[in-house]
């Protein structure tokens, strides 16, 4: 699945989902994405956000604890 975003200056971003999932610890919403872009050691480049989906429209938000960012590590560990 794909989807788009526009940047600070309004250009537009094509992105892939890599996964979306809601933890039901904390009830909320996760997304995992790449621009396809790879890293130094050649890996995909991923990104993760929490999201919420209003009048069938995305919106990212940031990830704000140290909770948060473990959970994502553990599951780009799995993917």
């Amino acid at each position: 699945m794909e989807f788009t975003v526009f940047d600070d200056n309004n250009v537009k971003i094509n992105l892939q989902v890599v996964d979306m999932f809601k933890d039901e610890g904390n009830n909320i919403n996760y997304i995992i994405y790449t621009d396809g872009t790879t890293n130094n050691d050649g890996q995909l480049a991923c990104y993760a956000s929490r999201f919420e989906i209003k009048d069938n429209q995305l919106f990212l938000k940031d990830i704000k604890s140290d909770y948060e960012w473990d959970l994502m590590d553990n599951i780009l560990v799995k993917e």
